[in-house]
């Protein structure tokens, strides 16, 4: 019995089968734990690929914005079509070779991962793209586990660029300004007459309006010549000289426009005849007085001359003279004026013309013959038309006087027959929009960045860099930004503001005067072709088909109104920036030559410009500089793209 319990004691004590019974009982739960744990990690690898997915699609897509502009149907089909190549549609696809790319789907800018593509608007309406992703039903490692379905999110959305440091030392000034002025003086002496505010009054066909409409102004007219001038300030100063103050046409005795005032008064006689009344008149010109075109145009005129007898007694006959030309004159006895055809040509860009009278008679008074040179003569300068030209007229593109709401520029002057001789007048001008975005059959814009030792387009932008060559070549290295109303004023000379800290950015920029031989076409030579002095074209001229990230797009410093109207060295306030293709420079020889031009370029009208577009230009990757505000597809302000989900 001893021997038997023995045996059972150490049966009992024996624990070594228990731990493979624990082994075999626990090994299941191990299996489903492991299982569950590889699944999990599968999960999240399929969560993260597809979250890189929907990231590359969505910045893929984000150049395409570039589009937005030239056509916005066609914009948004490229920005979805690149979002869904690059979001596993044939590139980056998902992972696991049991998880083909049909279980995802792609939904851009939808309300939901279930939802239609653009159900929460198109991405240019909306200035952003939303990529969801949905990976329905993925297939587990381990069957017993269970499907998944996986999400993912990214958006990238479209900002105005707010500061950069990847602009060009290159102004355009806006053709905005913020006061104007109308003033009247009298030509002969240079007294002034008369002056007033004029206010913006909305667009007419394109231009904007500046206008005295609410409040007319009087002005004394007491001069046979009266010159109307126009002081346009990009500040609050309308005082000539001043920075950011441009007066047209001021530097001369010249109005911008031409009052004749004439006089009653005075004794004529066949062979000292006296101009009374002249007028011009339009006709391919529509403003007889002011034009601003690119084409030739023609005016007429209409004169009444004062001979002390019959005209027709006396044989005489009249024309009208200009640089030179006579263009005759037809006397009507019922009104007693000459007039002639629109028959006067007015060229472009051809400053003031002064419209004279020559005049001969056959007869003398007594009706003996009249055939010496006592018998014809010139009356000089009775009326005046302008033919714009950027020096003297700037971005005006119309300039016209009126009274009662009727077009004028011929009033009787003040004299002893006339003691009342003021007049209530309305003067209204039209400034070009110079900074909007080019159009394909649009001509190109022309930036003159050098000139003969004054102000011009190009600034000082980096107090590191000696040289525009090399400024144009690479850049401005410092940060710019917009300069907001509530910044401290712009300093009075570049070196008060380099000794501002830079980063964050500049809200001014030094304005760079003198000249600069071949710097431009260096400069330009080695930023676009990658010499300064190239043999082979190596980047045409790709407008209007150009593409993003090409050499020919920079970055330009919009400064205020009038900022290259004074002089000497100062700083502006940095107003915000624009997109620029280049479409053409030249060289002075020296092996600076563009080796463009002839194969695609467009040929400057002299060194000192840079011939282009404005475009609307989305910058990728986002360098840090997006501002608050989304894109505007309809300006020319640079864009850039940031993930923002």
């Amino acid at each position: 019995m001893r021997v038997i319990a023995h045996l059972l004691g150490r049966l009992h004590r024996d624990e070594s089968g228990s731990v493979l019974l624990f082994v075999v009982g626990f090994l299941p739960i191990g299996f489903a734990l492991a299982a569950f744990v590889i699944d999990v990690g599968n999960g999240a690898e399929h969560r993260r690929h597809l979250q890189l997915q929907a990231d590359a699609g969505a910045l893929a897509a984000a150049q395409e914005f570039n589009g937005c502009f030239l056509d916005e149907t066609a914009a948004n089909t490229a920005i979805e079509d690149v979002a869904i190549e690059y979001a596993g549609g044939t590139h980056n696809p998902q992972i696991g070779a049991d998880t083909p790319q049909a279980r995802v789907q792609t939904r851009v800018n939808a309300t939901s991962y279930t939802t239609p593509s653009f159900s929460d608007g198109a991405p240019c309406d909306t200035g952003f793209v939303d990529v969801k992703l949905l990976e329905e039903d993925s297939p587990p490692v381990f069957g017993f586990v269970g499907h998944h379905d996986f999400q993912a999110h990214a958006r990238v959305k479209i900002f105005k660029l707010e500061s950069s440091n990847r602009l060009l030392p290159v102004a355009v000034p806006d053709p905005d300004p913020k006061v104007a002025e109308v003033r009247f003086i009298d030509e002969t002496t240079g007294a002034p007459l008369a002056s007033t505010p004029l206010t913006k009054n909305g667009n007419e066909n394109g231009l904007m309006i500046w206008d005295n409409s609410s409040a007319p102004v009087s002005v004394p007219i007491t001069a046979e010549h009266v010159g109307v001038q126009i002081a346009l300030g990009g500040d609050t100063s309308t005082t000539c000289g001043q920075p950011t103050v441009s007066c047209y046409d001021a530097g001369s005795s010249h109005g911008l426009v031409h009052i004749r005032g004439w006089t009653a008064g005075g004794t004529a006689a066949p062979k000292a005849p006296i101009a009374r009344s002249v007028a011009l008149l339009p006709g391919s010109c529509p403003d007889p007085y002011f034009t601003n075109a690119d084409v030739s145009c023609t005016v007429g005129a209409d004169a009444t001359v004062d001979f002390g007898a019959s005209p027709v007694a006396l044989g005489a006959t009249v024309a009208a003279t200009v640089a030179g030309q006579s263009y005759p004159l037809t006397f009507d006895s019922g009104t007693g004026t000459w007039s002639t055809a629109a028959s006067i040509p007015v060229p472009p860009d051809a400053g003031p013309l002064d419209v004279g009278l020559h005049w001969q008679i056959t007869k003398n008074a007594d009706g003996t013959n009249c055939n010496g040179g006592q018998c014809r003569g010139d009356i000089d300068a009775v009326h005046r038309h302008f033919s714009a030209t950027p020096d003297r007229s700037g971005p005006i593109g119309l300039a016209q006087v009126s009274e009662a709401g009727v077009m004028s520029n011929t009033f009787q002057r003040c004299s002893a027959l006339l003691t009342t001789c003021n007049h209530s007048l309305v003067v209204k001008i039209g400034l070009l929009g110079g900074l909007e975005l080019s159009t394909a059959g649009g001509p190109p814009v022309r930036l003159r960045i050098i000139g003969g030792g004054s102000q011009n387009q190009s600034l000082d932008c980096d107090p590191d860099v000696p040289n525009l060559r090399d400024e144009l070549a690479n850049g401005c290295a410092p940060g710019y930004t917009a300069h907001k109303d509530d910044d401290p004023p712009c300093p009075s000379t570049p070196g008060e503001l380099w000794a501002r800290p830079n980063p964050p950015a500049w809200d001014c920029v030094a304005v760079q005067t003198g000249n600069a031989t071949n710097q431009i076409a260096a400069g330009l030579n080695e930023r676009i072709l990658g010499s300064p002095t190239p043999d082979s074209c190596t980047h045409p001229n790709q407008w209007p088909d150009w593409e993003p990230g090409e050499s020919r797009i920079v970055f330009v410093i919009v400064t205020p109104f009038g900022t290259f109207g004074g002089a000497g060295s100062t700083t502006v306030p940095v107003v915000r920036f624009a997109a620029f293709y280049v479409t053409g420079w030249t060289g002075q020889g020296s092996g600076f030559d563009n080796p463009c031009l002839g194969n695609g370029d467009e040929m400057p009208t002299n060194p000192a410009e840079i011939v282009g577009r404005f475009i609307q230009y989305v910058d990728t990757p986002n360098n840090g500089g997006a501002g608050e505000a989304t894109c505007d597809f309809s300006a020319i302000d640079p864009c850039t793209a940031v993930m923002v989900e």
